[in-house]
């Protein structure tokens, strides 16, 4: 009877200790490795509120990641995870349902700034804006001017050249249109301009700026195609 006892206390033992999750290490691409060798890790799933809420770490401690997951074994997410940079700032967000992308997905700049904004339905991005910064590196040149890129799916559909506020002084580049608008400091219509199918000037006023600071450097009327008035400022 002691025998038989103490083999079921053994069971028991050891089917726990199978049972238990423990810490998982991971190299710089995510692939399981000892931890000797880990850049990241992830201790055992917490249980909360029906859910289990992952947490991952880099080597040093710091918080990399964190979500709810439907499941404690797998990466089944749902709701807002987020993401961290070592320094503790956040590098991005994305909205998950039932372990698939839906929602808004957001990635940060070390400083900070948005850097891309879109939005996914059930896997699939549907549009996307994407940010570049004035003073920033692009091809070995710095950018003269604020930017913002507007993706429809994997179409290039808009821009916005500004100056720190994109509702102020401006110029809306319409791709999918073939059409510019300008704005002035205010915010306020200055002038609209129709390409032709070999992107130029057709029909309407272009209005030319100067940068650091953006301001209107020249006025340019076209018809059908002959420019009708060049006026410099």
């Amino acid at each position: 009877m002691k025998k038989y006892t103490l083999l079921l206390v053994l069971f028991f033992a050891l089917t726990n200790a199978f049972a238990q999750v423990k810490t998982q290490y991971f190299d710089e691409n995510w692939k399981p490795v000892i931890q000797e060798d880990m850049v990241y890790y992830r201790p055992e799933p917490k249980a909360v509120n029906g859910k289990y809420l992952f947490k991952d770490y880099y080597k040093s401690g710091k918080l990399q990641f964190e979500g709810f997951s439907l499941s404690k074994t797998e990466e089944k997410f749902d709701g807002e995870v987020k993401y961290f940079a070592e320094n503790g700032k956040i590098s991005g967000t994305s909205e998950f349902r039932n372990g698939v992308l839906d929602g808004s997905v957001k990635t940060y700049f070390e400083d900070g700034r948005l850097r891309q904004d879109a939005t996914v339905k059930n896997g699939e991005e549907e549009s996307a804006v994407l940010y570049t910064y004035k003073g920033t590196d692009i091809n070995g040149s710095l950018s003269l001017y604020d930017l913002m890129t507007f993706f429809d799916h994997d179409e290039r559909v808009k821009q916005i050249i500004y100056d720190g506020d994109p509702k102020g002084i401006r110029q809306e580049s319409y791709l999918s249109e073939g059409k510019a608008k300008y704005y002035g400091p205010d915010g306020k219509l200055l002038g609209e301009l129709i390409f032709d199918l070999y992107g130029n000037p057709n029909n309407g006023t272009m209005i030319e700026f100067d940068f650091n600071p953006m301001k209107v450097s020249a006025t340019r009327v076209f018809v059908d195609g002959k420019e009708q008035q060049l006026e410099k400022i």
